[in-house]
């Protein structure tokens, strides 16, 4: 759904004659749907409300818009989600091979200086090959 919900916000901007095709891919099963991820969050403590978006604080609670108007896109910093997929899948490694290299390019879709990069960030050691 979070296709759907992109594409109504973006529709918003466009005009009522203008066409936006939404591929779905998510597989909604295994505990996936929204009432099963919405109860698990109360029950862990978290504050499950409508209201602003924008008021929901990581960790704490989740704001469901409570309007049409309050479903917006958010600008995310790719980059910064990168690294921080590199250093938390390196966190329990001293030294990386070279297809642990091939690997973390290919996730963050990267090459593998990319990788090197950060790997140099936070003082890990690979195999150069």
């Amino acid at each position: 759904n979070t296709s759907l919900a992109a594409a109504f916000a973006l529709a918003q901007e466009y005009s009522q004659d203008d066409v936006i095709v939404v591929q779905e891919t998510e597989y909604t099963g295994a505990g996936k749907h929204h009432q099963a991820q919405l109860a698990f969050a109360k029950t862990m403590g978290i504050d499950v409300r409508f209201g602003d978006p924008e008021e929901e604080i990581p960790g704490k609670s989740i704001v469901l818009p409570d309007s049409a108007g309050k479903i917006r896109a958010r600008e995310y910093d790719l980059d910064r989600a990168r690294r921080s997929l590199i250093r938390n899948a390196t966190q329990r490694a001293d030294f990386l091979t070279a297809d642990d290299l091939d690997f973390l390019a290919a996730e963050v879709n990267r090459d593998r200086e990319y990788v090197q990069e950060v790997l140099r960030e936070i003082n890990k050691k690979w195999e150069e090959n």
